[in-house]
């Protein structure tokens, strides 16, 4: 087939596309090279990496002053006194559970040990400003002392109630006679269940498993010194004994409270 000279020389549809791509590969070099040479583009990602160190920076630092911020609060609550004077802290190391003149082997030791217990150091005089202060609900007034009323401190309410029991115990275990009333022993167990509760001592002791557990144990524990001494300073002069037996409770003044570790 012959061609026409006219059309010689003349661009053909291949030589119009492959100019076509050449312009494109032209104009698409330098828009290349100049997204190449545009700095915000890398600094932009190196921002990002800038933000995200100094919120992660940040929020480290967030924690670690919550922690120190609630270790102070625990620390400042621990030391802090108690709405009556003394202190919340745990400051006198014991050895639990050793061998002691309360659990001798001899009953004529132990059961003298318990019977010079004084619960009644426990129970004090108290003035109507400080119970109006702490919001102490109404009391007996103690006669012919002032205007003064009588509290008595639950951690001595306590030992009055673990004397009674045991004193009751040894009685049936004896066979002696015996004249109280269940009532006070049954409010004495549960008053013991109830200041366990309320007064939680989370101290994980060693134990067998076999009615063995903390012995020879050392744990911090409350001054026990300071509350006798609390006591001691507002004393009401109250004696706790057995009720029937002839002794006055009131105006029986007797120096400590009997009791050691």
């Amino acid at each position: 087939m012959e061609t026409s000279n006219d059309l010689v020389g003349a661009p053909t549809m291949k030589d119009e596309w492959q100019s076509d791509q050449k312009d494109d590969c032209e104009d698409t070099e330098p828009f290349l090279e100049q997204f190449q040479q545009q700095p915000w583009i890398f600094q932009g990602k190196r921002r990002m990496r800038h933000y995200v160190y100094a919120l992660l920076t940040v929020s480290l630092i967030a924690v670690v002053e919550f922690v120190l911020l609630a270790q102070n609060f625990k620390t400042k609550q621990c030391s802090s006194p108690t709405p009556y004077g003394l202190s919340y802290a745990r400051t006198v190391e014991r050895t639990m559970y050793l061998d002691s003149k309360y659990t001798s082997k001899s009953e004529e030791v132990a059961s003298e040990a318990w019977k010079s217990i004084l619960a009644g150091h426990g129970v004090v005089a108290l003035e109507a400003d400080y119970i109006a202060e702490k919001s102490l609900p109404p009391s007996t007034a103690i006669p012919g002392s002032d205007g003064k009323f009588m509290y008595l401190i639950e951690a001595y309410h306590t030992i009055h109630c673990l004397q009674s029991i045991r004193a009751h115990y040894k009685a049936l275990e004896q066979g002696n006679p015996w004249n109280w009333t269940k009532g006070h022993d049954d409010h004495c167990f549960d008053a013991l269940r109830q200041y366990i509760m309320c007064n939680i001592d989370d101290t994980p002791l060693w134990t067998t498993g076999h009615r063995e557990s903390g012995v020879g144990q050392v744990k911090k524990c409350n001054d026990w010194d300071a509350l006798r001494d609390w006591a001691e300073a507002r004393s009401a002069n109250y004696f706790d004994v057995e009720p029937g037996m002839g002794i006055r409770h009131l105006n029986n003044y007797h120096e400590g409270d009997g009791l050691t570790w």
